[in-house]
């Protein structure tokens, strides 16, 4: 009997911590936005997180930057963003006293401030800490004193530096029709031409076929190139003496043109310059390194 007592115990205080979790779990409900508006329909995007402020704007079908700077968008980044709104559920109020925001950052000094605009309606809203779990975070509407835990977490999606608003794309090319790549640098000229299914390689006196695997990852990284930063204060000039001046002709006849040189004393960075471009791009040495190729690293290695 006492053992019995002791079970029907242990059993209650297990069903009342059970009810205590799930009492405390956010549910979502797909029927209360705490942004409404047509993810379609958004044409407008204002990001302020102090100090930084950011805003974009879509023109026609394209997202444009257009503070601090104008330039064109990156296509992704900017709907992952717009994707958000519909995420934003309502979990529960977590309080109406305003005086509160700071503590859930949700104001103007800790908070991220995000406008969103569909034609001439704009709303404003304030995206605060994480909640109790990283699935949800706080998130308050201008005007309104009322302070909610809605469903994700958000913040970061919207709280980027400008740079990571911009396209970084530097090429988006089929790898298939690139025909002929020349290699300038100051003591040597490489010639990759496709004859058939076939590279030739030139370099100087050395002449011979390039082996097809060692070409691929060239032509691979050619035809989807993307930098990681901008360089926007660069002299016209500065590429007059390229460490590399490459140009790729492709099968319709068009060509693409990069320069290379190195950031700085430590080469642990590039700079680029794309003709044609609105900016000069940095990317990484490794993704420089498999750009400059001299002609022997397109021979065959032999095995052993």
């Amino acid at each position: 009997m006492k053992r019995s007592l002791i079970l029907i115990v242990v059993l209650v205080v297990l069903l009342g911590l059970y009810w205590l979790v799930q009492s405390k779990r956010p549910v979502v409900s797909a029927d209360r936005p705490f942004v409404k508006c047509d993810s379609a329909a958004v044409s407008l995007l204002r990001v302020e997180a102090a100090p930084d402020t950011v805003e974009l704007m879509k023109e026609g079908d394209n997202w444009i930057l257009v503070r601090p700077l104008r330039y064109p968008a990156a296509t992704r980044t900017v709907a992952s963003a717009v994707g958000r709104f519909k995420q934003m559920q309502k979990l529960s109020m977590v309080t109406d006293r305003v005086e509160r925001a700071s503590e859930f950052q949700v104001d103007d000094v800790s908070g991220t401030k995000v406008t969103v605009g569909q034609g001439n309606k704009r709303q404003t809203f304030y995206l605060g800490k994480a909640g109790p779990t990283a699935s949800t975070c706080y998130a308050r509407m201008e005007g309104s004193n009322e302070i909610w835990e809605i469903a994700g977490s958000h913040a970061s999606t919207f709280k980027r530096k400008a740079k990571d608003w911009r396209d970084k794309t530097i090429t988006e090319l089929n790898q298939a029709d690139i025909r002929k790549i020349t290699l300038k640098y100051p003591d040597q000229t490489v010639s990759l031409v496709l004859e058939d299914t076939t590279w030739k390689i030139s370099a100087g006196a050395l002449k011979f076929d390039g082996e097809k695997g060692l070409v691929d990852r060239l032509t691979g990284l050619l035809s989807r190139m993307s930098g990681v930063d901008f360089a926007d204060t660069l002299a016209p000039n500065a590429f007059d003496k390229p460490d590399l001046d490459l140009t790729a002709e492709m099968a319709d006849g068009t060509t693409v043109d990069l320069k290379l040189i190195p950031k700085d004393e430590k080469a642990e960075q590039y700079f680029l310059r794309k003709a044609g471009a609105s900016a000069d791009f940095v990317i990484y040495k490794s993704t420089a390194n498999v750009l400059m190729k001299k002609g022997e690293d397109f021979r065959s290695k032999p095995e052993g």
